[in-house]
């Protein structure tokens, strides 16, 4: 990030008049990129048919024009993602290519080949990623295509030029299989007229990847001859429909769902342009939210604003564009929610709740509120209609009817407003008052709200800490609740792990538009509850969360003991300055739980530790067990041949825990071990000196995206902790996969007793070593342990009992908020009737 900050800034005026002095001569920047052999005249006449028109030279036509359309000059180089990846290149306005060739390599600046999404628009006040940083590539491609078709954005029809594109269109492979007999997806395009913007929806679709095969199907709605669009049936890999006659947008729609043979049907209006993933998350979402009977994308406007995220409707029946012309980052308006309707621009259905819905009431023909209309309709079925951030089109409005409300075939959408306001009356009455919070009323099906504080956001493929943290989310989730979450100690949003959490309905706050919780609080301070993961993320906050937010009961999660592990790990060392430092830790702990409205704890031993350090007794811990998923359906004995340590290295007591091992334990079994027996060590971020353990014998993996091959290859688990505190989820993961386990006391606290069948315990190194071998050579002892661990896990960490205990920790907090309340408000009754006299008069009375 910092490298990127340095990199924005680079161009200085003087080296920028240098810079342009050298790209000015076209004949130097022609001979330099011919020698770079990153110009590819065939592919620049295939894809910008117009560009070249009359025999004009392609590398002369990039040169003078065609970088500043946007044209790409060959697949071996990605000029917009160069341009998006360095805005001081962008903000120069120099030519991409030419500066890599003359400059950017020199800097070891990225050639970038790969599809312009995988990077991410940087800007020179902002070097790091957001969500919708993709649809500024699709705004820059729509533009190329259109240079490149010779096509006008400002014209209703297409003109001349529609043969060529369409010729160049049918030579196209897209990135998708295309199936037109069964196909997963069927995606409906109605046409009349305008070619052009049909053609470039199809250019965004050709584009497109898909784990999904797909039919395209455009229904022309009779246009008329001059637009020319019964061109587009030359294109072999889309089904090109054409009515007999006009019937509007609602009347070809059911016409054409009616013809589809996909699963899902996907409604695309010509005049969009869709982004990457576009597809995969419409389609997928309907697994995430099982109820859902419709999906919608996220609509941009041509200049990258937002044109909708989910649409409101009022009590009175007027209806709300959400976050209209806003900036579409802002993180209210990037993650999945139910919404009162979804624009017919970009909409998925499943066939089947289609035809049981009837498709489009005709009461709303020609256009205009039919898909309001269905949504209203689905839920009046016991159905959801979803909003779907991550699914992202450009929709260039009112290319087809124009804007003007008061005539044409767009006065349709006020006198549809009001039938549906009408037939929906009875609905209204629960949705919001007009006037109030948009960012509240988006979102007002969520009865109840919860804020989410974390050091980090969760990687539950990278620690079993997330994973925890991530179903006890879900649970609040399912049962209703609105999350929202805030990473404390790095606020930045991530493709990976907060688009997750979007994905599924939380709502995640960064940069640069939340650097704080304070500021979080401040824009929106109506949670119910808060939950507050780690003291060191808890204690600095607390205060200003009870006094944004007093009505907020708080939750604490501590993950573990910090102090307990800090002091273990200080006498381990013998380092009484690390002992000190815990002692700090532990009064910053400890004062956390007693100002919690609830705690929770991951064992009985943690709740233990707790009271005695207290002066009192509390009433309001939460016992909150780990969460595993039993794997029976794994390798037998005689298939494995492994022993596994599983660890996250940030963490140091793995670290500690794996070098003893490798020094101490491993020696001992090496000479009882079959010769292709190996130490599988996995974890994330592996240090130097674990690093070092490699060799023949020893497999040190760093990060691995799939745990089940590792867990499937290993006979004995080992779990040598020296230090630590709080519950090992690893230890918990592996019994839940199958694999025995030998583990120190440490490490066994809050899972097993020596006595226990499900986990052999052991501190002596060789003792474990004993244990290991023992546990590794006798198949019946070993398919006991196995099946005992199985048991204890499916007994003890199910997903149902979660989600009890969840709920029951906010029965808790509301009682302790309560009575907390009403001692303060005795208190400081008692203040103000002594300081009147009135206390102690009543006293000698």
């Amino acid at each position: 990030m910092i490298k990127e900050l340095k990199q924005a800034a680079r161009l200085s005026r003087k080296a920028l008049r240098i810079m342009r002095a050298k790209l000015v001569g076209n004949a130097s920047a022609a001979a330099a990129i011919r020698e770079a052999g990153l110009f590819d005249a065939d592919f620049y006449r295939r894809e910008y048919p117009a560009a070249v028109a009359g025999g004009a030279d392609p590398l002369k036509h990039y040169l003078s024009s065609g970088w500043k359309l946007g044209l790409e000059p060959s697949a071996k180089f990605s000029m917009r993602a160069y341009s998006g990846k360095n805005p001081d290149v962008r903000g120069a306005t120099l030519n991409p290519l030419i500066h890599w060739v003359e400059f950017g390599r020199r800097e070891m600046r990225e050639l970038p080949t790969s599809p312009e999404p995988d990077y991410a628009w940087m800007e020179r006040d902002r070097p790091y990623p957001l969500p919708d940083d993709v649809i500024q590539y699709e705004l820059v491609a729509g533009h190329a295509y259109f240079a490149g078709a010779g096509f006008d954005f400002g014209q209703r029809e297409a003109g001349n030029g529609v043969a060529e594109a369409v010729k160049a269109m049918a030579a196209r492979v897209p990135a998708f299989t295309v199936d037109l007999s069964t196909p997963k997806v069927s995606i409906i395009i109605p046409v009349y007229g305008q070619a052009h913007f049909a053609l470039n929806c199809l250019d965004s679709l050709a584009r497109l990847q898909s784990r999904y095969s797909i039919e395209v199907i455009v229904a022309d709605d009779a246009s008329p001859a001059s637009s020319q669009t019964e061109a587009l049936g030359g294109i072999p890999w889309i089904r090109y429909e054409r009515r007999a006659a006009n019937g509007g947008f609602l009347e070809c729609c059911n016409w054409a769902v009616a013809q589809a043979r996909g699963e899902f049907v996907v409604l695309l209006n010509s005049d969009t342009r869709v982004a990457a993933g576009w597809l995969d998350e419409l389609v997928a979402a309907f697994d995430l939210f099982p109820k859902a009977g419709m999906v919608g994308s996220k609509l941009f406007n041509a200049d990258g604003t937002l044109q909708e995220a989910g649409g409101i409707f009022w009590r009175d029946g007027s209806a709300h564009n959400y976050g209209r012309n806003a900036d579409p980052n802002l993180p209210q308006y990037c993650f999945a929610r139910q919404a009162d309707f979804i624009s017919g621009a970009s909409i998925a259905v499943r066939k089947t709740v289609w035809n049981e819905l009837g498709g489009f009431d005709p009461e709303y023909k020609p256009a205009y509120c039919e898909d309001a209309d269905l949504a209203f309709r689905l839920r009046r079925a016991g159905y959801e209609v979803w909003f779907v951030p991550t699914s992202r089109a450009v929709h260039y409005e009112g290319i087809t009817h124009g804007r003007d409300t008061t005539k044409g075939i767009k006065a349709y959408q006020v006198t549809n407003l009001q039938k549906l306001a009408k037939r929906f009356s009875a609905e209204l009455t629960e949705h919001p008052i007009p006037g109030s919070s948009s960012m509240r009323a988006a979102c007002w099906r969520s009865k109840r709200n919860i804020l989410i504080v974390d050091a980090l956001t969760p990687t539950p493929d990278q620690d079993s800490g997330s994973i925890v943290t991530n179903e006890v989310m879900s649970a609040y989730r399912q049962a209703g609740f609105g999350e929202s979450f805030f990473p404390e100690h790095s606020p930045y949003w991530s493709k990976k792990y907060t688009a997750a959490l979007q994905r599924r309905g939380v709502c995640c706050y960064y940069k640069p538009f939340f650097e704080s919780v304070e500021q979080v609080l401040d824009v929106d301070n109506a949670f119910d509850y808060a939950l507050l993961y780690r003291y060191n993320v808890a204690h600095p906050i607390y205060r200003s969360l009870r006094a944004k937010a007093p009505a907020t009961r708080v939750l604490f999660a501590n993950v573990d003991l910090h102090y307990l592990r800090e002091t273990r790990a200080a006498e381990t060392a013998n380092d009484m300055q690390a002992l000190f430092a815990a002692q700090l830790t532990k009064k910053k702990e400890l004062e956390m739980f007693a100002h919690a409205d609830a705690s929770f704890i991951h064992t009985q031993f943690e709740q233990e530790v707790i009271q005695k350090a207290l002066p009192l007794p509390l009433d309001n811990l939460v016992v909150l067990p780990w969460i595993a998923e039993v794997y029976r359906e794994t390798p037998g004995f005689s298939a494995r041949a492994d022993v596994m340590f599983l660890g996250n290295f940030p963490h140091t007591p793995n670290v500690d825990s794996v070098l003893f091992f490798v020094k101490s334990i491993w020696p001992e079994l090496l000479p009882s071990l079959p010769p292709h027996a190996k130490l599988l060590v996995v974890g994330n971020k592996p240090p130097a000196e674990v690093l070092a353990l490699a060799s023949d014998r020893v497999i040190v993996t760093g990060f691995v995206e799939e745990l089940e091959p590792y867990f499937q290859a290993s006979r004995v688990f080992v779990a040598p902790l020296r230090y630590g505190a709080g519950i090992k989820g690893k230890l918990v993961t592996a019994l839940a996969h199958g694999v025995p386990s030998v583990a120190t006391n440490i490490a066994a606290e809050g899972i097993a007793h020596a006595q226990d069948e499900h986990l052999s315990i052991a501190d002596d190194p060789l003792q474990f070593a004993s244990e290991v071998l023992r546990i590794y050579g006798d198949e019946s002892a070993w398919n006991c342990m196995r099946e005992a661990g199985l048991r204890y896990v499916e007994d003890n960490y199910s997903r149902a009992a979660t989600s009890k205990i969840c709920l029951h920790a906010l029965n808790v907090a509301d009682k302790t908020w309560l009575a907390r309340q009403e001692l303060q408000c005795q208190r400081s009754l008692e203040k103000i009737m002594r300081e009147n006299g009135l206390l102690d008069a009543a006293r000698t009375d």
